[in-house]
């Protein structure tokens, strides 16, 4: 059972630690930055920023103050973490939340300020906090101050994982089969990947500016985007281009669009081979019902337990059931019943 106060949304607030990759880190050299100006703007002798993992708060910058790893239960920022507002103490012995604090007695913190670092959600990630040696006060002014730095962490924590994420975009951009297309939000392209550029056999600067319509009609391919009700946001369909081999392929495009990001993505799939497959069948099946039909003895089919499924003319006048009524048949109707130990 856990012994310090967790916030309500604790579950998600973890799942987002791992999403934005902020769980077992070392400490990291670029964030000093930001704890020196918060101990600068709080004019306190040290500060410290840190990731609140389930139990453990993870110290990744520190100036003024060797720290690495507390003990949750043993942290004053568990109380910043749990409310996700700003905790200003201006006396840990007179303040019943650190006056029995164990770490607080032993190194004589009299004074403590907590930020709490929020993401894009308001899921508090881990504090910014500056802490003195003897009881003080801060002014509205520096507070505010404080929050804005604690914002300006927030973001560059997040800005990480999107970094990555873009830079994993990018690779699958330029690896994959599929073509992906980066347009305006009118759908004017400003970037394909190679995929794209080897089904189309253009080159990336030749399509710069130009709508997707009428890269399409370069390969004899129609499709108005313009017309397409983009209430969701989303839009899948298939067509069909001319490859410079002069073979006929098929795309399966799927377009999203995102007016608060101001672009739209298509991705496309060639399918040519499924439909390609899948013509041939329908070719096959229709030669069978052809053959079917026209066989000049009675001729049928049924399921494994039995059931008709068709009968042809010819086996219709034969057994002298209408296209209705065989429908209703199983081959233990048909069967003569000494010989139904054999089906």
């Amino acid at each position: 059972m856990n012994e310090f106060p967790l916030p309500e949304n604790e579950e998600k607030r973890l799942i987002k630690l791992a999403y934005h990759d902020l769980i077992g880190l070392a400490k990291d050299p670029s964030l000093d930055v930001f704890t020196e100006t918060a101990r600068l703007i709080a004019d306190s002798p040290a500060s410290f920023l840190s990731i609140m993992e389930r139990d453990t708060q993870t110290v990744q910058s520190c100036v003024g103050i060797e720290l690495d790893f507390i003990d949750r239960q043993n942290t004053v920022c568990q109380y910043a973490v749990q409310s996700g507002k700003t905790l200003i103490i201006k006396d840990t012995l007179e303040d019943e939340r650190s006056s029995d604090n164990p770490l607080i007695l032993a190194s004589g913190i009299r004074f403590y300020a907590g930020i709490p670092l929020l993401d894009e959600e308001g899921l508090v990630l881990g504090t910014l906090c500056v802490i003195d040696y003897k009881p003080k006060t801060l002014s509205s002014s520096q507070i505010s101050a404080l929050e804005k730095l604690g914002a300006a962490v927030s973001r560059n924590l997040m800005d990480r994982v999107r970094y990555s994420n873009a830079e994993y975009f990018e690779q699958l951009f330029s690896v994959t089969n599929n073509l992906i297309g980066v347009m305006d939000y009118d759908f004017k392209i400003k970037k394909i990947n190679p995929a794209f550029e080897n089904a189309f056999c253009l080159k990336n600067e030749d399509v710069i500016g130009k709508s997707f319509s009428e890269v399409l009609k370069m390969r004899n391919a129609d499709i108005n985007l313009e017309e397409v009700d983009w209430t969701g946001g989303e839009h899948a369909v298939t067509t069909n281009f001319i490859l410079k081999s002069c073979e006929s392929a098929y795309i399966e495009w799927n377009f999203k669009r995102s007016k608060k990001q101001n672009k739209s993505f298509c991705f496309g799939r060639n399918i040519t081979r499924l439909v390609n497959d899948k013509q041939k069948i329908e070719r096959s099946e229709k030669r069978f019902r052809t053959f079917f039909e026209n066989a000049i003895g009675l001729m049928s089919m049924h399921d494994m337990e039995g059931n008709i499924l068709a009968v042809n003319e010819k086996g219709r006048e034969i057994l002298k059931y209408s296209l209705e009524e065989t429908k209703k048949l199983n081959l233990r109707d048909l069967v003569p019943k000494n010989n139904l130990p054999l089906l």
